[in-house]
C-alpha cells in the first residue's frame, strides 16, 4: 500500500509538472506573438511614414493644404493616390488640416468633414514623429507633411487592416498557444484522474487487507466446560463404568460355564448310579 501511494504521488507530480511546463510554454508563445505583432505594427508605421513622405507628399500642391480638395483637382489627386498609394496594403488615405478638417479622402463623402477628436493626435505627430493607432480592425498611421513654401503643415493618415497584421504575427508561434493550453488541460485532467484512481485503489486495498486479516485470524478457542461431579453424571459417563460392565459379563460367562459343567457332572453321576444299581441287581440274582 505505501508503494501504491508513493507511485500515485509521483504520477500526480509528473502530470502537474507537465501541465505547468505547458502553461509556461503557452505564455511564452503568446508573449513572442505579441512581440512579433508590436514589431509588425512598428514596421507598418515606418512603411506608412515612408510612403507618405516619399510618395504622397510629392503628389500634393500648396492649394491642397488650403482647404478641402474638390472638383477636377480631387479627381486628379484620387487617380494618383489610387495608382501610387493604394496599390499595396494601404486601403485608405486622408489629408487632415490642423483643426481636424478632412482636406482629402479616397472616400469623396468624407471631404470637408471635421474630426475634432483628431486634433490631439494631429498636434501630437506635429510635435514628434509618425504615430500608429489601433482602431478596431484598422491600423491608422499619422504623419506630418509640409506643403508649399512657406510650408503649410497637414497630417496624412494612411489606413491598413490591423487584422492582417495580427494574422501575420500569429502564423509561427500562436498556434502553439492553443496546443500548449490543450496539453496543459489534458495533464491537469490526468493528474486528477490519477488521484481518483489511486484513491480508489487505496480504499480497495485497505478493505482487502482488512478482509484478509479477518480470514487469516485464528478462531477463538472455546473454553471447556468444567466437568460435572461424579454424582451428577449419567451412569454410562462415570469413570470405570465400561470396566465394570466388562468384568460383570466375564463373571456371568464363567458362571454359566460352571453351571454347564455342574449339570454335565450331575448327569454323569446319575448314569453311574444307574449302572451300579444294575450291577447290584444282577449280583443278587
Amino acid at each position: 500500500m505505501p508503494n501504491t501511494r508513493h507511485l500515485g504521488r509521483q504520477l500526480r507530480g509528473f502530470f502537474l509538472t507537465l501541465a505547468v511546463i505547458f502553461l509556461v510554454g503557452a505564455g511564452a508563445s503568446y508573449g513572442v506573438t505579441r512581440y512579433l505583432q508590436s514589431e509588425l505594427e512598428a514596421d507598418a508605421t515606418r512603411d506608412a511614414r515612408k510612403l507618405s513622405v516619399d510618395v504622397l507628399q510629392p503628389l500634393l500642391v500648396p492649394s491642397d493644404a488650403q482647404g478641402p480638395v474638390r472638383g477636377v483637382r480631387y479627381d486628379e489627386l484620387l487617380a494618383d493616390v489610387d495608382e501610387h498609394v493604394l496599390a499595396g496594403p494601404i486601403n485608405g488615405v486622408l489629408l487632415l488640416g490642423q483643426d481636424g478638417t478632412v482636406l482629402f479622402s479616397d472616400q469623396r463623402a468624407l471631404v470637408g468633414d471635421r474630426e475634432p477628436a483628431m486634433r490631439d493626435d494631429i498636434h501630437g505627430v506635429i510635435a514628434g514623429t509618425s504615430k500608429g493607432i489601433v482602431d478596431g480592425d484598422r491600423f491608422r498611421t499619422l504623419t506630418v507633411l509640409e506643403i508649399g513654401s512657406p510650408p503649410t503643415v497637414v497630417a496624412a493618415e494612411l489606413v491598413r487592416s490591423h487584422t492582417a497584421i495580427v494574422e501575420e504575427s500569429r502564423t509561427t508561434w500562436y498556434p502553439w498557444v492553443e496546443r500548449a493550453i490543450t496539453a496543459s488541460i489534458v495533464c491537469f485532467a490526468l493528474a486528477l484522474l490519477t488521484a481518483i484512481v489511486f484513491f480508489v485503489v487505496g480504499v480497495l486495498g485497505r478493505r482487502s487487507t482488512r478482509d484478509r486479516s479477518k480470514v487469516e485470524a485464528p478462531p477463538l478457542r472455546r473454553k471447556k466446560a468444567a466437568p460435572l461431579p461424579d454424582e451428577d453424571l449419567p451412569a454410562y459417563m462415570t469413570p470405570g463404568f465400561q470396566e465394570e460392565v466388562s468384568a460383570r459379563r466375564q463373571l456371568e460367562d464363567e458362571l454359566r460355564a460352571i453351571q454347564h459343567e455342574r449339570d454335565a457332572l450331575a448327569e454323569r453321576v446319575r448314569r453311574l448310579e444307574a449302572e451300579l444299581d444294575g450291577l447290584k441287581t444282577r449280583s443278587s440274582v
